[in-house]
């Protein structure tokens, strides 16, 4: 079963230093928790150098 999440976080970029708000969908081949799709979103972002807080997921 796919799952999809749709999220909100702040993130700031570290190359320019600048904070912009976000919003994207998440989708996932497998089934994932909450907790799970937060940690696979906030590493992704982390891997584009753009750290993100605050990050808010809705079904």
């Amino acid at each position: 079963m796919k799952r999809s999440y749709r999220f909100t976080a702040t993130v700031t970029d570290l190359d320019t230093g600048s904070r912009e708000q976000v919003s994207d969908t998440a989708h996932f081949d497998h089934p994932v928790s909450r907790a799970d799709a937060r940690t696979a979103i906030r590493d992704e972002l982390n891997r584009q150098r753009r750290p993100g807080t605050g990050i808010t997921l809705t079904d």
